[in-house]
Parts: structure tokens; C-alpha cells; sequence
């Protein structure tokens, strides 16, 4: 399931397992030891179903991926500071 946005939470407010999955986990950078941790944490009984537009960072190789909807696929810079490639597309 995809991030469900943003939320203001208020001091009193019971926080359900709906909203920590949807705000919370879906909304974050994960971290991984390796790839083969990231891909074993999806899609097993009980474990989240991945979704467009996650993250990822792996510490066995300093990489952060984000998934397409299909695929894992790496962010890098194109050599211009401003820039991040995400895929072939390039933004900045």
C-alpha cells in the first residue's frame, strides 16, 4: 500500500496500526544490511507487500533504491550536484 500523505497527530490521539503502516512505515527510508535482506522483508506471510515509490538504503554497498513499481532501480547524482538521476531521468 502506498503512503496515505501527511498528518498533523495531536497529543491524545490513538495512533492505530493503519495509520503507523500508511504514515509511518510506507513513508520512510528503510535500511537494509544487504540487498538479499531488503528483497527476504517483502511479500512473505505477515511481511508488507512492496509498493511504487519506496525506498530503500543498503549499507553493504552506500546505495539508496527506490522501487518503480516493478523493479529496485539506484539514485545517483549525474555529477551536478543539483541533479539526482532516479532511473534515466534526471531532476534538478
Amino acid at each position: 500500500m502506498a503512503g496515505a500523505g501527511a498528518k498533523l497527530f495531536v497529543s491524545g490521539d490513538v495512533l492505530t496500526a493503519v495509520q503507523v503502516n500508511t504514515y509511518l512505515m510506507d513513508q520512510t527510508i528503510m535500511r537494509f544490511a544487504t540487498t538479499a535482506a531488503r528483497d527476504a522483508a517483502f511479500g512473505g506471510v505477515g511481511e508488507p507487500t512492496l509498493a511504487e515509490g519506496m525506498f530503500a538504503y543498503i549499507d553493504a554497498d552506500n546505495t539508496l533504491y527506490f522501487y518503480t513499481g516493478s523493479a529496485w532501480s539506484t539514485i545517483s547524482t549525474s555529477g551536478d550536484s543539483d541533479q539526482i538521476v532516479l532511473g534515466s531521468q534526471i531532476f534538478g
